[in-house]
């Protein structure tokens, strides 16, 4: 009886432990703050945050005056040792977040895919040092041609 009461004992702490991470995803943890997008005639920024170990909410918005206009919620989350981008649009309300799939990760750079999606189908994000960050977007890795390249400078 006291091995049962034990095991269940051993088992609810478990439970609420944090799932663990691979270092992959750690290494991810580089884009936790704000980032300004370059070459834009009106401030366009990337912000994430890290909420637990395995997970990092982003979003994209521009200030326009006073205000702030978000055009994408996104996620970055470890389940299983399954990496996932997840992107919410806000200008296609009917639609849910979309899952892209860690597929390659090499020399700070990570590429996310999902052959199934009309566009984009990879979701690229390559890092140059501690505060500058290259992301595009592009129809595969056999579609260069609709590719739309993203800049950003480290602001914190």
């Amino acid at each position: 009886m006291k091995s049962i009461v034990f095991i269940l004992l051993l088992f609810l702490v478990a439970k609420d432990e944090p799932e663990l991470v691979t270092d992959q995803f750690k290494e991810l943890y580089r884009l936790e703050g704000r980032w300004q997008r370059l070459g834009k005639s009106s401030p366009e920024f990337e912000e994430w945050k890290l909420v637990q170990s395995n997970l990092l909410e982003g979003r994209m918005y521009k200030i326009n005056g006073n205000d702030t206009i978000v055009s994408e919620e996104t996620r970055l989350v470890e389940i299983n040792n399954v990496i996932l981008y997840q992107a919410k649009a806000f200008n296609q309300p009917d639609q849910g977040r979309i899952n892209f799939k860690l597929t390659s990760h090499a020399n700070d750079e990570f590429i996310f895919e999902n052959a199934t999606h009309d566009f984009p189908k990879r979701i690229v994000y390559q890092f140059n040092g501690s505060d500058s960050l290259h992301a595009w977007v592009d129809g595969g890795q056999t579609d260069n041609s609709s590719r739309i390249d993203f800049f950003f400078r480290k602001l914190n």
